[in-house]
C-alpha cells in the first residue's frame, strides 16, 4: 500500500488543481487509470493524468533519514460523481 496526495482538475487542463488530501492506494496508479474516490460525502470518478514522484536521495545520517521522506502527487481529471 502507498499513501499519495490527490490533486484533482475539475475544469480544463489549464485550470488549477484542487488538493483533495492524502489517499491510500494498493499501488501507485498509472496515467489513464480510472479511480473512484470519496470526497465531500460522494464518490467521484477520476482519470489519472500523471503521477509526480518526489524521490529523496539516500541519507547518510539518522537525522537526514527522518527529515526527508519520499512522496508523490496523483494528478487526475474529474469525470463525474454519484452526487445528486
Amino acid at each position: 500500500m502507498v499513501t499519495l496526495n490527490l490533486l484533482v482538475q475539475k475544469a480544463s487542463i489549464d485550470a488549477s488543481s484542487q488538493n483533495w488530501g492524502e489517499f491510500t492506494f494498493v499501488s501507485s496508479p498509472s496515467p489513464g487509470d480510472r479511480i473512484a474516490a470519496q470526497h465531500d460525502g460522494s464518490i467521484h470518478y477520476l482519470t489519472v493524468l500523471s503521477v509526480h514522484h518526489k524521490p529523496v536521495a539516500l541519507a547518510t545520517s539518522d537525522e537526514e533519514k527522518n527529515s526527508n521522506l519520499p512522496s508523490a502527487n496523483v494528478v487526475a481529471i474529474w469525470t463525474g460523481s454519484d452526487a445528486s
